[in-house]
C-alpha cells in the first residue's frame, strides 16, 4: 500500500498557519489561561520562604496592589481584588487574594503606622509578599487548581500601604492637569455649607507624576474617574471638587471605578496642599500611637541567657514600622519596668498574668541600616522568671511601666485551655 506524504514545504505552511490561527485565539480570548509565571505584566513569583528569627533579604518580595475588600484586623489578615491586567476571565472569575501580614510586616496610612482596622474598605493598597513562612503553608487556605494560576502563590504581606503613603515615600506626587466634566459640589469651609448636583455624574481628573519616579505603581500621565463621593481636603478641611485647579502638587487615594479590569482608577480622598495631607498624618499617628499603647509593641526574642537563679536576659528585636517616639519611650524609661507577654504570629496574646511578667532593661543596642521588617533596636531586659513562651524566634509585646495595664476585649486574647473547654461546653468553637 502506497504512503501518502506531505511535502516538507507544505507541511511548514500548515504549522505556521496553526500558529497564526492560535495566536488569533488567544488575542481574541484576552488570554485567559496566562499565569504570573509566563506573563510580562505580572510579578514573577519568588522562592523565599520566612525563617524563624530571619528577616527578609532587603528588596526582595512580589508586589502586588489590589483593593481592599475583606478584613480580619485582628488576626491581621484581609483579602484584596487584585488590580486589573487586562484579563477578562481574572476579573469576572478570579478568586479574592487572601493574605495574612507576616509578624514584622508593616502597615501605613496617610503616610503615618497603621494597623488593618484603620484602612476603610475599598481603598486601594500597595504590598510586597513571600511565600508562607514553615508551617504556615494552611494559613491562607489553597484556591482550586483551575483558579490558582490567576493569582501569586506568596501571600503573607511584608508591607500593605495606600497610594498615600506608597508614592509620598518614594517622592513622587500628582500635578493635575485638567478637570473635566466633574459633577457640581461645593463646600464653603467657613460655613461648613455643601452644594451638590448630580453626585452620581462621572468626571475626569487627567493628572501626570511629579517627582519620583516610585519604583513599582503607576507613573507618568493618568486619567482617573471622579464623582460625587471623591472627598477633597484643602487647608486641613473639607473642601468641594471646585477646588480643583490645574497645577496643583497633590496626594490621592484611589478606588474601584467600572473600568477597573483596564487598570481604570475613582478617586476617593485627595489632598490639594502639604497642610491636608500633614493634617491627615497627623491624625492617623495619633491613631497608631493610641492602639500600641494599649496592645504593646511587637518583637522577637533573639536569645536568652539564663541565670542560676532561675531567671535570665531576653534579647529582643523590635519589628519595624511604628512611631519613632514609641521606641524612644522604652530608650528612655526601660529602667524603671518593662511588660513582656508571649504572643502568636498574630501578635495576639493570652493577656493573663501566667503568660506575661515584668523585668527592667539592662542593655539597648542600634543597629545600622536594619533590614525590612526591623526596627534596628535590641534591647535587653533582666527578667526573674522566664516563660516558656521566651524563646528564639518566638514573638512578644512588650510594655514600658508607664503604660498602665488595660485588659482587651476577649475577641482580641487568645484562650487559655481553661477558656477553650469552657467554650467547647457552651457549643462555641476553640
Amino acid at each position: 500500500m502506497e504512503t501518502f506524504r506531505i511535502p516538507q514545504n507544505a507541511m511548514t505552511k500548515i504549522r505556521q498557519r496553526r500558529c497564526i490561527v492560535l495566536l488569533a485565539l488567544v488575542s481574541c480570548f484576552g488570554g485567559a489561561e496566562r499565569t504570573f509565571a509566563d506573563s510580562e505584566e505580572e510579578p514573577q513569583a519568588e522562592s523565599f520562604i520566612p525563617q524563624p528569627g530571619q528577616f527578609p533579604p532587603a528588596g526582595t518580595g512580589t508586589y502586588l496592589a489590589g483593593e481592599l475588600v475583606i478584613v480580619d484586623p485582628i488576626n491581621r489578615r484581609g483579602g484584596l481584588r487584585l488590580e486589573g491586567n487586562g484579563n477578562q476571565n481574572r476579573y469576572a472569575r478570579g478568586p479574592i487574594f487572601y493574605f495574612a501580614m507576616l509578624p514584622y510586616g508593616t502597615i501605613r496610612f496617610c503616610g503615618a503606622p497603621a494597623e488593618l482596622r484603620d484602612i476603610p474598605i475599598g481603598t486601594l493598597l500597595h504590598g510586597y509578599f513571600f511565600l508562607p513562612p514553615v508551617g504556615e503553608e494552611k494559613t491562607i487556605p489553597p484556591v482550586p487548581e483551575e483558579k490558582a494560576k490567576m493569582i501569586a502563590p506568596q501571600n503573607h504581606a511584608i508591607s500593605l500601604e495606600d497610594d498615600f503613603s506608597f508614592y509620598q515615600r518614594q517622592g513622587q506626587a500628582w500635578k493635575i492637569e485638567s478637570v473635566e466634566g466633574a459633577p457640581k459640589h461645593t463646600v464653603d469651609i467657613s460655613s461648613g455649607t455643601v452644594t451638590s448636583g448630580d453626585v452620581s455624574n462621572r468626571g475626569k481628573l487627567r493628572v501626570v507624576s511629579s517627582g519620583g519616579p516610585a519604583k513599582d505603581g503607576i507613573t507618568g500621565s493618568y486619567t482617573f474617574e471622579i464623582d460625587g463621593a471623591t472627598r477633597v481636603w484643602q487647608g486641613g478641611k473639607a473642601a468641594g471638587l471646585d477646588a480643583l485647579v490645574s497645577g496643583q502638587i497633590v496626594q490621592l487615594n484611589l478606588t474601584w471605578a467600572p473600568g477597573w479590569r483596564d487598570d481604570e482608577f475613582c478617586v476617593a480622598d485627595i489632598w490639594l496642599d502639604e497642610e491636608s495631607q500633614e493634617s491627615a498624618t497627623e491624625l492617623q499617628r495619633r491613631r497608631h500611637i493610641r492602639y500600641q499603647r494599649y496592645h504593646w509593641l511587637a518583637g522577637w526574642v533573639d536569645s536568652v541567657e539564663h541565670r542560676d537563679i532561675g531567671g535570665g536576659v531576653l534579647s529582643i528585636t523590635f519589628f519595624g514600622g511604628m512611631d519613632p517616639s514609641l521606641y524612644s519611650e522604652f530608650r528612655d524609661k526601660g529602667a524603671k519596668g518593662i511588660g513582656v507577654a508571649v504572643a502568636e504570629t498574630t501578635l495576639r496574646t493570652y493577656w493573663h498574668n501566667n503568660d506575661k511578667k515584668f523585668g527592667k532593661m539592662v542593655g539597648w543596642k542600634e543597629i545600622a541600616d536594619p533590614p525590612h521588617g526591623s526596627s534596628g533596636y535590641q534591647i535587653q531586659i533582666l527578667m526573674q522568671e522566664l516563660l516558656n513562651g521566651y524563646r528564639p524566634g518566638r514573638m512578644v509585646r512588650m510594655q514600658c511601666r508607664d503604660w498602665g495595664y488595660f485588659r482587651l476585649p476577649s475577641e482580641e486574647r487568645l484562650k487559655t485551655i481553661d477558656e477553650r473547654d469552657e467554650a467547647a461546653t457552651l457549643g462555641f468553637p476553640k
